[in-house]
């Protein structure tokens, strides 16, 4: 195992010498990646979260990875959460709960440690899971690829996920832990078919593996057979966006004659297209019925105007923004997705940029509410006493009116807390009493670009 974990690692370039953050839950696969960093001699630390699902069983894991941490003398830290409550409040499954939280803390990690990297110890098993999980639901090519030995974090975070245990199946990884005299603690919850995932794992894997006893070698080489497909076929699709896609005043050409007549002109419009968010279904009734100039589909954003010898890709004129509550973790409204996090307040660090909120969690009302700023709209500024008008303060800050008119503000029962990009109020500021921080980070999303994708 060690020599296939080594030699994966260099394959697939998955070390920078640096120390590397580990996810550590206490069941096998993540207490055998642990155990054969140790033995490979690189540098690592351990994270581990609790999400209080588990009740005394995850309190012994808890305690079952701080006792391997001190006994291979590397830095643990870990963290507990309240992800029901967490679930509730931001309406999410537990699965995404656990996931928001989980990157959360790693951020918090790498940032104050200078670190880059995070491993999990997905294994081979993990993602023919993925592989079906994906084809049951509908997806592209890349849904078939099962999972990358090497990804960005989630979330804008700075950093990359590594997955070094991919080459192995997961008997293997069992086998290796028993022949070390490892001791890892079953995660119950694996045993439920209540979540999609296990539900593949427990009940239709076996029942393939009757068509077919070595079904995970087969689709391990179906999937990379698919990836090589995938890359030949995106490298000649970069090729028909350069020659077929222009953009002026405002409108996307895509010079449709030479590709409309052809056999796969659905499969490959449809990703020419995939960026302005058409379906595959509207595309392909286009093709396959009269080429009428004028003719029209719609996405969300963008409208496809059938002419002669092109189609015109042109943004939807979008109404008036109406406020609108924040009610999860990720929300989009008008030019901006936001992003939302909470802290405890002795783990934050302030980011140094204008883009990011921090607010005092406990002296904020919810639902906030996102709307345009309007004339009269007042706040008081951070650092500075009184109240001031959001008019004059765009004005202090020279912001062009064409950006002026796009500016927004979020709230807490009536009250501003942030004009977004600009300024936060200084009534809802972090203080030495805080005890949990709000984050919101906004980031643009110009819909009058080309898109990429």
């Amino acid at each position: 195992m060690l020599t296939s974990f080594l030699a994966f690692l260099a394959r697939k370039q998955l070390i920078t010498g640096q120390t590397t953050l580990l996810a550590v839950s206490g069941g096998v696969d993540s207490v055998v990646l642990m155990h054969l960093f140790k033995q490979a001699g690189l540098p690592f630390a351990i994270a581990h979260c609790n999400f209080k699902l588990r009740g005394a069983e995850a309190e012994a894991a808890t305690e079952l990875v701080k006792g391997l941490a001190e006994s291979y003398q590397v830095p643990f830290y870990s963290t507990c959460f309240d992800t029901t409550t967490f679930t509730c409040h931001y309406k999410v499954s537990i699965q995404m709960a656990a996931r928001s939280l989980r990157y959360e803390f790693f951020d918090k990690l790498l940032q104050q440690h200078g670190w880059h990297q995070v491993a999990t110890a997905h294994h081979w098993d993990d993602a023919i899971e993925t592989i079906l999980f994906n084809f049951i639901k509908g997806t592209g090519i890349k849904g078939l690829y099962g999972i990358e030995p090497i990804s960005p974090l989630p979330r804008g975070i700075d950093g990359q996920i590594i997955r070094p245990l991919l080459f192995a199946r997961k008997k293997e990884i069992i086998a290796y832990a028993q022949q070390e005299k490892l001791h890892w603690q079953e995660d119950s919850s694996n045993r439920s078919n209540h979540y999609q995932r296990n539900f593949i794992r427990n009940k239709v894997i076996p029942l393939l593996h009757q068509i077919n006893p070595n079904f995970e070698a087969t689709t391990q080489e179906t999937a990379t057979k698919l990836k090589d497909i995938g890359t030949f076929f995106d490298g000649h699709l970069a090729e028909l966006k350069k020659e077929r896609i222009t953009f002026k005043d405002g409108i996307h050409y895509l010079a449709i004659d030479p590709i409309i007549d052809q056999p796969w002109a659905a499969t490959v419009a449809f990703e020419l297209l995939r960026p302005y968010g058409f379906t595959f279904q509207a595309i392909k009734k286009l093709i396959k019925g009269d080429r009428i100039s004028g003719k029209t589909i719609h996405s969300t954003d963008y409208t496809l105007y059938v002419d002669r010898k092109a189609w015109l890709i042109i943004p939807k004129k979008r109404p008036l923004l109406q406020q609108a509550a924040i009610t999860s973790t990720t929300e989009s409204y008008g030019d901006y997705r936001l992003h939302l996090h909470i802290y405890a307040s002795a783990n934050y660090i302030i980011k140094k940029t204008a883009m990011v909120g921090a607010f005092d969690y406990d002296r904020l009302q919810f639902p906030l509410m996102i709307r345009p700023w309007q004339a009269g709209d007042f706040f008081h500024p951070l650092g500075i006493k009184g109240r001031k008008k959001i008019s004059d303060l765009l004005i202090d800050l020279k912001i062009p009116m064409a950006i002026k008119n796009k500016v927004l503000v979020v709230t807490s029962k009536d009250q501003i807390i942030w004009v977004v990009g600009h300024r936060i109020d200084e009534r809802f500021k972090i203080k030495e009493t805080t005890k949990k921080v709000l984050e919101i980070a906004a980031g643009k999303q110009d819909l009058l670009q080309i898109p990429s994708g």
